[in-house]
């Protein structure tokens, strides 16, 4: 039986975040939802669509990117940041 791209997806955080299976990330019906930053940060619900939505709002205003944007409104921490942008360089490897 073939592994799920969401397993791998949970296995990866589980040991990239030393979580124990317990406490591993339900994705839920956002599992199969792209690899955006936002994306992410909604599947770890680490962000909740109004937040994403405003951010997304500011964005378009200020050019800025997402993560950076993320940080000044304190939506984020750099931490968190650097943690989704090497979750999202995993899942976009060929």
């Amino acid at each position: 039986m073939a592994v799920s791209g969401t397993q791998l997806f949970i296995d990866y955080l589980s040991l990239e975040l030393n979580l124990d299976k317990s406490v591993a990330p339900d994705l839920g019906s956002w599992g199969r939802v792209g690899t955006t930053l936002g994306a992410l940060s909604l599947k770890l619900s680490l962000m909740d669509m109004e937040k994403i939505n405003n951010l997304l709002e500011i964005q378009e205003q200020s050019g800025g990117l997402f993560g950076d944007v993320a940080v000044e409104l304190g939506y984020l921490t750099l931490g968190q940041v650097e943690k989704l942008l090497n979750i999202q360089k995993w899942c976009r490897r060929e």
